[in-house]
């Protein structure tokens, strides 16, 4: 922009500065929006997690329905039958009622330790995930209140250039204005010196 232009239209610096803003709100605005979506959608999941965990008997059932025996388990539970086995022919019992009945709850035992120590486990792997959803949550809601606070920066930056660019031709004009009246105030009270053109070269004693 020329400085002949810049005085004629002292309003178009406040619309490149205008883009100026609109640039860097937008590129900073999309640096934060990867990390607000994030947060938003591990919101959605602790919402989920929330309801889960205040119906924890449905929350069972649930991790409950994906429960297998483990190999560990039915290996153990095997080697307890063998055991079981061997310790009634070497008593003579083979086959007695308590033995069997002792070598029948043994394996429910080891079956029931199982299951519980599969539950236990998806339980730890749920909180876990509870945990990185409030700190992906908490990213996001930092990246929220940083946007929120450029955006009203940003309103505020924009209402004052767009005050200014408005108010910009007037402020020239006035400045124009003013600047001719001082030359014609400084011409009729002689403000420019004795040996101007000023009244002051007709003054008494100016010496005409």
């Amino acid at each position: 922009m020329s400085m002949l232009s810049s005085f004629l239209h002292p309003e178009r610096g406040y619309a490149a500065g205008q883009n100026q803003l609109n640039q860097f709100y937008g590129q900073a605005q999309g640096f934060q929006q990867p990390y607000n979506q994030a947060g938003q959608q591990a919101g959605q999941g602790l919402t989920t997690a929330m309801n889960n965990l205040m119906d924890p008997a449905t929350l069972q059932n649930q991790f409950a329905q994906s429960y297998t025996t483990s190999p560990q388990a039915l290996q153990a539970q095997e080697m307890a039958k063998q055991q079981g086995l061997n310790a009634m022919q070497s008593q003579g019992v083979m086959g007695s009622t308590p033995g069997l009945q002792a070598m029948q709850a043994g394996a429910t035992q080891i079956g029931l330790d199982d299951r519980q120590n599969y539950l236990n486990d998806l339980m730890q792997k749920y909180q876990a995930g509870i945990g990185i959803g409030q700190s992906m949550y908490g990213v996001g809601a930092n990246a929220a209140s940083q946007m929120g606070q450029t955006a009203t920066q940003m309103g505020q930056d924009s209402a004052g250039m767009q005050f200014n660019r408005t108010n910009a031709p007037g402020q020239t004009f006035g400045q124009m204005a003013g600047a001719a009246g001082n030359l014609g105030m400084q011409y009729l009270t002689g403000g420019m010196g004795m040996g101007g053109f000023g009244r002051g070269a007709w003054s008494p004693t100016g010496g005409t």
